[in-house]
């Protein structure tokens, strides 16, 4: 029996919830009394099945693949936004989001890692979310972002060794990565892929 892999899936059904606190944290780095709590965010396993079941799933079903590697939305992690904790806070709720999805359906959707990159900030700060998605979520691989600033182009090329930390947690843990890019900053660019 031969499975069929969808080797790039990413969350985009997830519910309304997730963006409506994605919102409010945005707005909480120009006035920190409006940052939200990660507790304020509420997502039952009732709500993520139907986003599931009735989008990602089904149309999985109807093309006949059997397994999609799985990862935050792409346009969501805009690493652009705030400064390290805000990337940091976001890119574990989505993580978290992936697993509980890979939890409800073991068979169908295995979690891939949205790393908490942030423009100027050493690639290292992204090994703690890497381990824990890798130990205690079964990650495959990660997404890389080789732009975190959003259309700036400020980070080395990924040929350089600024980038080594990530590559050798890779190879340790023998993960791939998608090279993936975000927003862009430039309303000109859809994403920072797009010029």
């Amino acid at each position: 029996m031969s499975l069929i892999i969808d080797c790039h899936g990413h969350y985009t059904t997830a519910p309304k919830a997730l963006e409506n606190w994605r919102n409010q944290q945005i707005a909480g780095i120009q006035d920190p009394a409006a940052m939200p709590k990660v507790a304020d965010l509420s997502i039952s396993d009732d709500e993520l099945r139907e986003s599931i079941e009735t989008n990602q799933l089904r149309l999985m079903k109807e093309r006949g693949s059997d397994i999609t590697l799985f990862s935050p939305r792409a346009s969501f992690m805009a690493h652009h936004i705030g400064d390290f904790n805000v990337s940091s806070t976001w890119a574990a709720i989505c993580n978290e989001l992936c697993h509980r999805v890979s939890m409800l359906f073991p068979d169908n959707f295995v979690p891939v890692a949205m790393l908490p990159q942030s423009p100027g900030v050493d690639p290292a700060t992204c090994i703690p979310e890497l381990e824990k998605c890798v130990k205690e979520y079964g990650a495959v691989g990660i997404n890389l972002n080789p732009d975190p600033s959003g259309g700036h182009w400020t980070s080395p090329p990924l040929t350089d060794r600024h980038w080594y930390p990530i590559y050798e947690k890779m190879v340790e843990y023998d993960l791939p990565a998608m090279i993936h890019v975000s927003t862009s900053c430039n309303a000109c660019f859809h994403t920072t892929g797009a010029h």
